[in-house]
């Protein structure tokens, strides 16, 4: 089992803080304003302070990204995909707000 900002990792469950749930219903609120067909979407929620190796404290932030899928048999670079614009939001550990919007690649 794996404690992170958002919650636990266990072999075949993932349990989400208040916090990160209602960042994840504010992230997805806001993507969905942006007209794109989630289905095209998969949902990545990392730990940035785990993703870097860093010590836990008060900076510790959450990403919810939404990433593009590729169409079966087409290739591309970054976020080339024909299906739509992946977005990575900032959340807080702490409260859910979102603190920054990026289009990725």
């Amino acid at each position: 089992m794996s404690r992170l900002n958002f919650g636990t990792v266990d072999r075949c469950s993932v349990k989400f803080n208040t916090a990160t749930l209602l960042g994840l219903q504010a992230a997805y609120e806001n993507f969905s304003t942006t007209g794109q067909d989630s289905r095209n979407f998969e949902i990545c929620i990392t730990d940035e302070s785990a993703a870097r190796g860093a010590p836990m404290d008060e900076h510790d932030v959450i990403s919810v990204t939404f990433v593009a899928r590729m169409p079966p048999g087409v290739r591309g670079l970054g976020n080339a995909s024909p299906l739509g614009t992946s977005i990575k939001y900032v959340v807080s550990p702490e409260t859910g707000e979102i603190l920054g919007i990026y289009l990725t690649k």
